[in-house]
């Protein structure tokens, strides 16, 4: 019975966080925080390690999700949906770049949970229907201005003030000489090329074989930027280096 008061004060806080959590289920600033969440995890794949944008979209994606699960039925389901497709584009961007459908499924189902998080219950009308139709289209939209927000970033980032230092600088030395003009027909001739990493790879990333910086990937897990590397096999646009 002492405890009874206290019962008040939970419930007072229930609201609250009922009512922050009403803040960010409004459309404007949901889909900001898909928007913003995209730009930074765009930004991470294209320069892993870099850390500060990876966690902005951790962010923005929890409070997404936390501010449904207040009114989302289901709510385990979109959250495993996209962590499932999240996983898919890992696999894409890292592990085995250029195979396509993991990308393309990964994405689908990443945007399917963000959808699927929103709905209150499965739709049985047609007004319903239009409210999905409607929370599809912000998506979308957040989804475009995410895509395209990071691409502005990415090109303009090496000429904005501090922000530019999360890029690394591709390294002086030029360790070894190679055509500097590199058809896909010539690709050949890079078998046994020395370079040396200028990003992170991870084990995927960017080498520079003189003055060509090209996307490779790194037997092993991860190569730290600076490291000299060696190719060891190529094929069709896949680049295998070895560090050494």
């Amino acid at each position: 019975m002492a405890q009874q008061p206290d019962a008040p004060n939970r419930a007072e806080s229930t609201k609250s966080l009922d009512r922050i959590a009403g803040f960010f289920r409004m459309p404007i600033v949901h889909v900001a925080l898909v928007a913003i969440g995209l730009i930074g995890l765009i930004f991470e794949f294209k320069y892993p390690g870099t850390t500060f944008p990876g966690s902005v979209a951790a962010i923005c994606f929890v409070l997404f999700f936390w501010s449904f699960s207040f009114v989302g039925e289901f709510i385990v389901l979109a959250v495993l949906l996209f962590l499932l497709g999240l996983v898919l584009l890992g696999l894409e961007v890292f592990i085995i770049p250029g195979l396509g459908f993991a990308g393309v499924a990964g994405a689908a189902l990443m945007f399917f949970g963000l959808l699927l998080v929103t709905l209150q219950h499965w739709p049985s009308d047609p007004e319903e229907w239009a409210e999905v139709g409607a929370t599809f289209g912000g998506l979308a939209i957040a989804l475009v201005v995410g895509v395209a927000g990071a691409i502005a970033l990415t090109w303009s980032l090496p000429s904005v003030p501090l922000l530019n230092r999360m890029v690394l600088a591709p390294p002086e030395e030029e360790p070894s000489t190679v055509p500097t003009s590199l058809s896909n027909s010539g690709m050949v001739a890079l078998l046994g090329a020395m370079g040396v990493a200028v990003t992170p790879l991870r084990p995927a990333g960017k080498a520079q074989f003189g003055e060509q910086f090209l996307d490779v990937i790194a037997e092993g897990d991860y190569v730290p930027p600076g490291n000299r590397v060696r190719v060891v096999e190529i094929e069709g646009s896949r680049i295998v280096v070895k560090e050494i």
